[in-house]
């Protein structure tokens, strides 16, 4: 399956819904299709995010340090749409993300932040981006190493 297909079906959610059940779906899944669409192109620039729930973290951060201000805004509103989604899966009490209006507005950011990746991830600024998110995939990792050593001594 392809990551924008969730963007689809949040987006045919969004419109045509007419229960609240139905905006918070699409936000959940406009979530997501950024999420997917995120470790894919990190992916295609040799670095994998974690699996699991910590993936959430990384894919944020490896983009919040591309060196490249589109993306950085990009990691910021993930953080923002991450939060909205929460709310609509897990708090059934926040009518805010129940509505049609709401849910069409953050669809269609979320089709914005990946059209903003897609183009900065697959464009003229694409090296300079793999060299930054790189570098910190090294750090990290290095960091790793050298925690692990300490604790074995």
């Amino acid at each position: 399956m392809k990551p924008r297909e969730f963007e689809y079906l949040a987006a045919r959610l969004a419109e045509r819904g007419t229960h609240p059940s139905e905006f918070r779906t699409a936000i959940s899944r406009a979530y997501y299709a950024v999420y997917n669409v995120g470790v894919e192109l990190l992916r295609e620039m040799g670095v994998t995010p974690t699996e699991g729930p910590g993936g959430h973290g990384d894919v944020r951060r490896y983009f919040n340090y591309s060196g490249n201000s589109d993306v950085k805004k990009v990691a910021s509103q993930m953080a923002d749409l991450a939060a909205s989604r929460v709310h609509a899966d897990y708090h059934l009490d926040r009518n805010d993300v129940e509505n049609k209006k709401k849910a069409k507005a953050l669809v269609h950011q979320a089709t914005r932040m990946i059209e903003t990746l897609t183009k900065c991830c697959t464009g003229q600024r694409r090296d300079q981006i793999i060299k930054s998110i790189q570098e910190l995939d090294r750090k990290v990792k290095r960091a790793g190493n050298d925690a692990r050593k300490e604790n074995h001594t």
